[in-house]
């Protein structure tokens, strides 16, 4: 379990936590549950169900790799052909003008100031082709339950128009995911959790990540968020001010 301190609506301090059982119902007043592995009902709790892909990476490397699809796998030998190279990244200044560059090209919002409050939890890695880097990766872990979590993703596909770079970029994500795979499962890893499945959605561009994610094999399953009741409706009066 991992508890985060942060502020929901930029002014409530709230605990985020991660990976937990049943919630405290006297908890209800400055606590979210993320991916509890609860289902029922919690009293002072409104609770979402929250489906995500994982892998596990107890097996051998070669086990849970062979689950790959067959266009994974070659895109990863292709990229390491291609010359990509992986490492972790220890500057996170640059992780986070990497994200938001990214982000803006997406319309999605910038790293909030929330993401400070996870930085002794974070680990993040990266892609590098030509010296230039072209994916990253943060993850969120929990040692205590041998679990790694995917939190951002970001490439450099729509700020090129270099179709060949495009083509390695999309490569070297593939290839990291892997590579990734085979660090958290040195550092004592089992579980790698890809952040999150859009069961059920309608959406082609979310059906599209669905894919991708399940290219790599694993498991779906389906865990609980639980939103405090309290910051539901001062987010209801937030957005009622604000319209």
């Amino acid at each position: 379990m991992i508890q985060i301190k942060a502020k929901a609506l930029r002014l409530m301090p709230v605990n985020v936590i991660w990976f937990a059982g049943k919630p405290q119902t006297w908890h209800c007043l400055y606590s979210y549950y993320k991916q509890s592995a609860y289902s029922g009902e919690v009293v002072g709790y409104y609770r979402e169900s929250f489906f995500t892909k994982v892998i596990n990476i107890a097996a051998p490397a070669d086990v849970f790799e062979s689950d790959f699809d067959q266009k994974t796998s070659y895109e990863i030998r292709r990229a390491i052909k291609d010359g990509v190279t992986t490492t972790t990244e220890t500057d996170v200044k640059n992780f986070v003008d990497f994200y938001n560059s990214f982000a803006k090209t997406k319309q999605l919002p910038k790293l909030s100031s929330n993401f400070n409050n996870y930085l002794s939890r974070i680990i993040i890695t990266k892609a590098v082709y030509n010296e230039q880097d072209i994916v990253m990766h943060a993850y969120i872990s929990d040692m205590s339950l041998k679990r790694v979590r995917l939190m951002y993703s970001a490439s450099l596909f729509r700020n090129e128009n270099d179709t060949q770079l495009r083509a390695v970029t999309g490569r070297a994500n593939r290839l990291l995911h892997l590579r990734d795979m085979c660090f958290f499962k040195e550092q004592g890893f089992e579980v790698y959790d890809l952040g999150g499945y859009a069961e059920g959605t309608t959406d082609e561009a979310l059906i599209r990540i669905n894919q991708f994610k399940d290219s790599f094999g694993g498991a779906l399953i389906q865990e609980s968020d639980y939103l405090p009741m309290p910051a539901l409706v001062l987010s209801f009066f937030n957005k009622m001010f604000k319209s």
